[in-house]
């Protein structure tokens, strides 16, 4: 079995489908020659295989397959209500790779694709000039918000041409955000205070029953401080929050582990933030698996499902209490339904 990907934590693709469009691309020859043993499918558009319908997304979950493509405009979206735009007047996010390597039961991508599989755009060059449209202003760019670039960085080298772009334009600002634990694989890099570099942290009971294919909380902590050692801007997001009869003693308890793992002084930002999502999204999980966290008797306003004023206010505020005994407040960003 080919090795390449062990340090993402992810599996072994089984297949690749190619289009014909990119079959002649250096970077599609490059991923190929790293999956010698893969049975190799050429297709004339992506959507074929990726859109197509009645999937089993549950049963791809267990052996994910890498689709190479080209990608049409558009190349940039807006910044979804769901996500916190931190201010930025431009705030977008790019679809330069689809689909994730996890499999998270609360994650809305199971809840938006048919497919379980990843698609990788190659022509990532058209992205950044789409990018160049914005940059007469402070621009914000969400690189993985329909994946996580890192968990797949070994294969793409994604993360990195992103932060290269960006160095070489001071209003691009980047966040990339993460549960993986391949800060190794940019760590040769120069920090950029532009970009951010976003952990998503949950507690180890948490992360087994629900953040399937993850690395550990702990490995995840280790990654964090490297980074944070390393000079790079880095933001924690407990976000989602996944409440339960357990938060009380699983939730305070891992600001508590952060902030004894990493320097508080040296962290850029805390956000915190209680489970939402699309009721449309929740719909089809409900569909895919029999996860407790999908069947929460939640309540639905204007099509988003949340636990609630009152459930989400003491999640904040227990959190909040927690954390500003290492970090001020004006480090800690909440993120709640108006």
């Amino acid at each position: 079995m080919n090795h390449l990907l062990k340090p993402s934590h992810c599996d072994f693709f089984s297949h690749l489908y190619i289009e014909e469009s990119v079959k002649e691309e250096a970077l599609t020859w490059k991923i190929m020659q790293k999956f010698s043993n893969s049975k190799i499918i050429f297709i004339k558009h992506y959507k074929d295989v990726f859109n197509r319908p009645n999937q089993d997304f549950g049963v791809q979950s267990k052996s994910k397959n890498l689709i190479l493509a080209r990608r049409e405009a558009p190349f940039l979206y807006e910044g979804s209500y769901y996500s916190d735009g931190f201010e930025y007047e431009h705030f977008f996010y790019t679809p330069s790779i689809l689909g994730c390597l996890y499999d998270c039961e609360y994650c809305y991508l199971s809840g938006m694709y048919n497919s379980a599989n990843s698609v990788f755009f190659v022509n990532t060059g058209d992205f950044f000039d789409a990018v160049l449209t914005y940059l007469n202003k402070p621009t914000l760019i969400a690189i993985s918000y329909d994946t996580d670039t890192l968990a797949i960085e070994s294969l793409t080298s994604h993360t990195k041409e992103w932060i290269e772009f960006a160095q070489k334009h001071p209003n691009l600002h980047l966040e990339v955000r993460t549960k993986s634990a391949n800060f190794k694989s940019i760590k040769n890099l120069t920090c950029n205070d532009n970009i951010v570099l976003a952990w998503t942290l949950s507690p180890q009971k948490i992360i087994d029953l629900y953040e399937h294919k993850t690395p550990s909380l702990e490995k995840r902590l280790s990654s964090i401080k490297e980074a944070i050692d390393a000079g790079w801007r880095v933001r924690v997001c407990i976000d989602p929050v996944i409440y339960n009869e357990d938060f009380n003693e699983l939730y305070p308890p891992l600001i508590d582990k952060l902030f004894t793992t990493i320097d508080a002084e040296k962290l850029f930002q805390l956000t915190l933030g209680s489970f939402r999502m699309s009721s449309t999204h929740l719909k089809k999980i409900k569909k895919l698996r029999r996860s407790d966290i999908a069947f929460y008797p939640y309540e639905v306003k204007d099509n988003i499902v949340s636990y609630g004023k009152t459930i989400e206010q003491n999640i904040l505020h227990v959190m909040t209490e927690c954390a500003t005994k290492y970090i001020d407040k004006e480090r800690i960003r909440t993120w709640q339904l108006q």
